[in-house]
């Protein structure tokens, strides 16, 4: 149990690092982008996409880490319901993120 139990925490770390990792990425192409393009605009675009992609990753690995604290480790009727709350939670996120970043649900692909 106690490698399944590391398994979850580095997942949980990994999300952390791409989250920060996305951050400072979208802020290091904001800046090249204004210097280099000077167009505010798009650059921000381009910042918003950045972000949310890494926090949509991000999201979805705690949302595994979680699955596998919950269901692997600590199986009991309040933890369960507490992962259906926070897996709900995570995924309105993720949809907001989406709709926020590519301007369309998971399930509203337009080409």
């Amino acid at each position: 149990m106690a490698i399944i139990a590391n398994v979850a925490f580095t997942l949980e770390i990994l999300a952390v690092f791409i989250t920060t990792t996305s951050i400072f990425f979208a802020i290091f192409r904001y800046l090249r982008g204004l210097l280099i393009h000077q167009q505010v605009e798009l650059c921000i675009s381009d910042f918003k996409h950045a972000i949310g992609r890494g926090v949509q990753v991000s999201l979805e690995l705690l949302i595994a880490a979680d699955i596998i604290n919950t269901v692997v480790l600590d199986a009991t009727i309040p933890n369960v319901l507490v992962l259906g709350i926070l897996v709900i939670i995570r995924t309105f996120l993720s949809w907001t993120l989406m709709l926020e970043t590519e301007g369309h649900l998971p399930w509203w692909h337009h080409e």
